[in-house]
Formats: structure tokens, sequence, C-alpha cells
């Protein structure tokens, strides 16, 4: 591209990528390395986005499975409450003491599926958040990365410039 002239910057995905391979094909038969440069750089961007959108995709898929877990645990909780209160109404002709050792027993069960839902259901966020935090630190990275290769090219064409300068 001439001197002086501005740079245009195009959306990411299928076109930013088209667009950078086309800025850098261009720039290699032009022999202009800043053109190719911008491609290059153009193609790395769309990538990196990509890259964080497809890792923001997959935090949500794992935050949608986890909802999904808790809600099968809720379910069979309900039932094994359902099947415990069953259970007591079909013993309820049986002796007191029995009905009463039946229930406390159930209730102890009961409390301890409770307590190893809640167990789950905390493991599973906690490993939702660590996916959003992998992604969020991948796409952090991924920009980064672009904003290390811009300014490696900037400086190039800085030098470039000085070069031609002389």
């Amino acid at each position: 591209m001439n001197k002086g002239a501005s740079r245009e910057t195009t959306s990411g995905g299928i076109t930013g990528r088209f667009v950078g391979r086309v800025k850098e094909a261009l720039g290699d038969l032009k022999d202009d390395r800043d053109l190719a440069r911008e491609g290059k750089l153009q193609q790395a961007k769309t990538e990196a986005a990509e890259d964080a959108e497809a890792a923001s995709r997959e935090a949500e898929l794992a935050r949608r499975e986890a909802e999904l877990k808790e809600e099968r645990a809720d379910l069979e909780h309900e039932r094994a409450a359902l099947d415990a209160d069953l259970t007591a109404r079909e013993r309820a002709a049986e002796a007191d003491r029995e009905r009463i050792a039946e229930e406390a027993e159930a209730e102890r069960e009961s409390a301890a599926e409770v307590d190893a839902a809640e167990r789950a259901k905390e493991r599973e966020y906690d490993a939702a958040a660590a996916e959003d935090r992998r992604a969020e630190e991948d796409r952090r990275k991924g920009e980064a990365r672009a904003a290390v290769i811009e300014r490696e090219a900037e400086i190039a064409a800085a030098r470039d410039d000085e070069e031609e300068s002389r």
C-alpha cells in the first residue's frame, strides 16, 4: 500500500480470513511487504478471534451440561423422596417402632443425597467457571499475540521506511 494511504480493517470470520489472504497475496505479487504483513496480521487476528469464540462456546456448553446434570440430580432426589414416601405408606401398618426406624433411615439417606448433589453441583459450577476462565485467558492470549504481531509489523514498517529514506 502507498505511504500515507489509510489502512482498512475488515471484520473477522471467513471474510476477514479471505481479505487477509488476498492482501497477503497482493503484497507478495506487488512485492509490497507492508501489504503482505497486513494480510498475515489480519489472518492472525481472525484466527485468534475464532479461537476465543470457540472456547466461549465450549464454556457455555459445559455450563449447560452442568445445569442439566443438576436438574437430573434434582429429579433423582425427588424420585427417591417419592419412593421413600411410598415405602413409608405401604409400611404404615407395621409397628410404630419399625416405622420410626425406617423414617429415620430415609431422612439420613435423603440428607446424604442432598449433600452429595450439592457437592456435585459445586464441582460442576467450579468446572464451568474454570472453563470460562480458560476461555477468557485464551482470548486474552490471542489478543496479545495479535498485538505483538501488529507491533512487529509496525516496527518492520518503520525500519523499511527508514531504509527507504536513506
